[in-house]
């Protein structure tokens, strides 16, 4: 699949930090790991929070209360653990890039510590998106997250964040208004500062929840288009939560909802790209990474000669069989479950780089002087495998003109060396741009070696020369004979004589002739005191990205953007939509320790690493009903997870207007409490004041004029400087606002919580009033009612009370159980499916058969009739393997069908399966994904229990061959329920 571009995640800067690798390493104290301590931090938990407070009700659910949910191992560290949301000020050992530092206090929302008896203490800070930008650990290596030196991006791009694309428009020609659509990408963590004076303050993703409490801490954020001005809305809310668990050891959940609306339409909503994380490190904090042996399992570093490491080549760079090696980008499945990021003074012994051509070359048949700027070639473009030019191509000429001196001039003093232009090349050459640095000469992907590199020019008759530590450009304008380069110098003059005294050709009536040589850095023994266990490092736990949820791939990626010191690990989810309504979720670990810990360690954690994609029918909510009192509401949740009723009794004057839910529902909508100066709004629509709304966007959609931009972080009709807030304020349905009334304002305090502890004594007498939520009860009474019902049930499935009268006879027979058949294939609504509204078209069977899906088929309602086309098989088609299932899709019925879902299983006890209508053969499946998908196609997508692809296809066809038969093989679906 084609990647999605990240143009300006990882690109040159012309401000960039330069921070050099320090040459000695680090000797720590030496602290074995104790597993037993780490078992005993990672044992079943429940949760523990003030139950009255909206956000910890919402957040807990939305990362919880949902059907199949694995609970978490981490209990956590409560002991230790100390969390604030005031900001303490800069960390000034972080050593942030200074032009940003003023920024840090508006992106300050939460900071969590961990307070260690040995050497893992720890310190996050959490940003306005819920994200974690720093993770400071005192007593190992420092600062972990880069310095932030990124153009237009304080904390906004190099920090632990999610990101989701939509493939659909990212950079598609012709999708947008006709013209090739602009970056879709939804930060966690914020946009970038590309909007002039509205961006001259960064604008973070915004808080929409958070609560801490014990070990744990967690967020919910509203995603924001990161590359601005935009003509995109966003319709993601992130979550994270970062829990203690001990020993250096955090474990951290992230969830990326889409929240559009189910009739959304898919190609605007639909996101196909994610990162979960993009996140990295400082390598000049933590210059090697490090992963175990894919099939031994084992992690080797000891020997310098044997060590595991990564090569950290430029992003981008990680192609399969590309320089990157081992670390190329790669499924989690073929991984080892982690990645370590080691501190300086780790040996790595690496074979020694092949000798390369460095010089650019004119390319064949251009005359620079009318095409400087694309008249040259790289050398990867311009040399044979031996090395030679190709045919046509002209490397640069090095050489200092007859009866002159290099003629050196002064370009400024850089952190890397003193800059200058000399004569020292032939006339007729072009631009040359990509810069060359002694760190990287011989082996780009080994960053880490480049103190020891070397790079220089020398004479070609006596072999006399200097060394220079950055090449800006080898040509660049076709009529002089100017390089750019820079040396280890202290001054103009310094720099000047160096060069002058090699290369001074003034009394030869000959040019002189130029080498460029690179050599790789000297290898050093180990002395004998080597410990490199005792060295710090950061690692971060992937384990193997399966899932039964999860249809598609999970990879780890790696790169180096040197410039802004900054080492990329990311996790992708590839080749699977997150559709409206749904959620991915990744649960995983990262720690910081001791080298000889990472192990043991790692392998103990990667087993309890948790993915999942979860559709919004899984939930079970709690309840959160509104109050409202005269133009002001409250929101109140349900005391229990799965509770169906609110209380305001302390505020007599509040009424209950609106019921819905702490998480996402079918039918259901997020509603943001959202605020503009003096202006309130409560409802479905985050862009509400949004200038240019219903206008010439509306939500989700986009922009119908591509010169028209939507900026969520502005407020209509007011001063520029006021920007809008957001909060969450639960799951309500659309009948909600005309209840509330959307120019309302939140008062918190509207109803107070009840007392922490219950009565002493119950009470005297039963409540005056029934519950006022009109939330049903999502069980039924544990007694019977204490009267009868005054009419039979005029349903057919069989009532849970008794009849009002006994009858007057006895039956001639003892009554049967009845069996009743649950229908469980979708309908098409009234009207039909077709591209334009396959998303909404669909009916649940509950909606369209009579009985609430146990009776007849509703009129102008369409079932999918399941059959097998003549002359044919099913065809079907390999969707990946899920433990012991494997995933089909499989023709089984005629087009007009549009999406459905939610996913099939069948209950404990009970099987479920596709038969022949003649002869009753047939197969059991395990799960159901889709009974359809588009309008125009004709699969369903299921899983059987099988090891592979073959083994799955053989089963189906085997028993649903319609092949030689000129008509359609009708096929039923059966999973039959006894209620008695």
């Amino acid at each position: 699949e084609e990647e999605p571009q990240r143009k300006d995640d990882i690109h040159p800067l012309s401000l960039f930090l330069t921070i050099a690798s320090s040459s000695h390493f680090i000797i720590m104290g030496l602290h074995k790991l104790a597993l037993c301590g780490i078992i005993a931090g990672l044992t079943a938990s429940t949760a523990a929070f003030d139950v009255n407070d909206l956000d910890a009700a919402i957040l807990q659910d939305m990362l919880e209360a949902y059907t199949e949910h694995q609970p978490s191992n981490c209990t956590g560290a409560a002991d230790s653990t100390a969390f604030t949301f005031d900001y303490p000020g800069t960390n000034a050992a972080s050593e942030w890039y200074t032009p940003f530092e003023s920024f840090e206090h508006d992106l300050f929302l939460a900071a969590m510590t961990h307070t260690d008896a040995n050497n893992r203490s720890w310190t996050i800070r959490i940003g306005q998106g819920g994200n974690m930008y720093s993770h400071f650990v005192p007593d190992l290596h420092g600062e972990t997250m880069p310095p932030q030196a990124h153009e237009n991006a304080p904390w906004i791009d190099e920090v632990h964040q999610s990101v989701s694309v939509n493939t659909n428009l990212n950079f598609q020609a012709t999708e947008c208004n006709g013209d090739t659509c602009p970056a879709y990408f939804i930060h966690g963590a914020g946009t970038y500062q590309k909007d002039g004076l509205y961006t001259s303050t960064p604008f973070y993703s915004q808080s929409l929840a958070k609560h801490c409490d014990g070990a744990t801490c967690t967020f919910a954020a509203w995603g924001q288009q990161a590359h601005l001005a935009t003509i995109f809305t966003s319709p993601i809310i992130t979550l994270n939560r970062f829990t203690n668990c001990g020993d250096g050891i955090i474990e951290h959940t992230e969830k990326i909802y889409n929240f559009a609306p189910d009739d959304s339409s898919p190609h605007l909503i639909d996101q196909g790209y994610f990162n979960v994380p993009w996140s990295g490190v400082r390598p000049s904090n933590l210059p090697i990474a490090l992963e175990p042996d894919p099939d031994s399992g084992e992690l080797s570093y000891a020997d310098p000669n044997t060590v595991d490491y990564c090569p950290m080549c430029g992003w981008g760079l990680d192609e399969p069989g590309g320089a990157q090696g081992r670390c190329a980008r790669k499924n989690l499945q073929d991984l080892g479950g982690y990645t370590s990021f080691v501190g300086h003074g780790l040996y790595v012994n690496r074979p020694a780089a092949d000798q390369k051509p460095y010089l650019w070359c004119r390319k064949p048949d251009v005359d620079c002087s009318t095409n400087a700027s694309t008249c040259m070639a790289k050398p990867d473009e311009c040399y044979n495998g031996d090395n030679s030019p190709k045919e046509g191509y002209t490397p640069v000429v090095l050489e200092v003109p007859a009866f002159s001196s290099p003629e050196c001039a002064d370009r400024g003093n850089f952190a890397n060396g003193w800059e200058l232009q000399c004569k020292m090349r032939k006339t007729g050459f072009g631009h040359t741009t990509p810069y060359l640095s002694s760190s990287t000469v011989n082996d780009p992907c080994a960053p880490w070696a480049g103190a020891d590199s070397k790079m220089g020019f020398y004479r070609a008759d006596t072999n006399e020369g200097f060394e220079a530590t950055y090449i800006r450009h080898w040509s660049y304008s076709p009529g002089d004979q100017l390089m750019y380069f820079r040396v280890d110098a202290p001054s103009f003059d310094a720099a000047k004589d160096m060069v002058h005294s090699v290369f001074n050709n003034t009394g030869n009536n000959e040019v002189l002739p130029i080498q460029f040589q690179a050599t790789p850095p000297t290898i050093t023994n180990a002395p004998a005191d080597y410990n490199p266990g005792a060295l710090p490092s950061v690692t971060f736990v992937a384990g193997d990205g399966m899932s039964a949820f999860t249809p598609g791939d999970f990879r780890r990626r790696l790169g180096n953007a040197p410039k802004r010191d900054y080492y990329v690990y990311t996790n992708n989810y590839l080749r699977d939509v997150l559709e409206a309504g749904y959620a991915l979720s990744k649960r995983a670990f990262f720690f910081a320790s001791e080298l000889e810990s990472v192990k043991a360690t790692a392998d103990y954690l990667k087993s309890k690493v948790v993915y999942d994609l979860i559709e919004d029918t899984r939930y079970n909510p709690r309840a959160i009903d509104i109050y409202k009192s005269g133009a002001s509401f409250d929101a109140v949740a349900a005391t229990s997870t799965q509770g169906t009723s609110t209380t305001c009794s302390t505020s007599p004057s509040a009424n209950h207007v609106c019921s819905g839910f702490s998480t996402p529902k079918p039918g259901y909508s997020p509603f943001f409490y959202v605020t503009c100066g003096d202006s309130t709004y409560l409802g479905p629509d985050p862009y509400f004041f949004t200038p240019g709304n219903g206008d010439y966007f509306t939500f989700p959609g986009m922009s119908n004029d591509n010169d028209k931009k939507i900026r969520s972080y502005a407020c209509k009709d007011q001063d520029g400087t006021i920007r809008p807030t957001w909060k969450l304020i639960g799951f309500f349905e659309s009948t909600c606002l005309s209840s509330v009334g959307s120019d309302v304002t939140y008062d918190d305090d509207i109803c107070v919580a009840p007392s922490e502890e219950p009565s002493s004594l119950p009470s005297s007498q039963p409540s005056s009033q029934p519950s006022s939520s009109v939330v049903p009860t999502l069980e039924p009474s544990r007694q019977p009612s204490s009267t009868l019902s005054l009419q039979p049930s005029s349903s057919l499935v069989p009532s849970h009370e008794p009849s009002p009268d006994p009858s007057s006879q006895p039956s001639l027979q003892p009554s049967p159980a009845q069996t009743l058949t649950k229908k469980y294939l979708w309908c098409s609504k009234p009207g039909g499916c077709n591209s334009s509204n396959e998303a909404s078209c669909m009916a649940l069977p509950s909606e369209c058969y009579t009985e609430n899906g146990y009776g007849s088929v509703k009129p102008d309602y369409t079932p999918i009739e399941l059959f097998v086309l003549p002359n044919t098989t099913p065809q079907c088609r390999d969707r990946g393997q899920y433990g012991t299932d494997r995933e089909l899709k499989c023709k089984f019925h005629t087009t007009g069908f549009g999406r459905t879902r939610p996913y099939l299983r069948p209950p404990a006890g009970s099987t479920m399966g596709f038969y022949r209508e003649d002869t009753n053969m047939g197969f059991e499946a395990t799960f159901i994904r889709h009974w359809s998908w588009r309008s125009h196609g004709q699969w369903v997508y299921l899983r059987v229990k099988a090891p592979d692809y073959v083994t799955a296809r053989n089963l189906v066809h085997a028993n649903l061959n319609n092949g030689g038969n000129s008509q359609p093989l009708p096929v039923k679906f059966e999973m039959r329920e006894i209620f008695e």
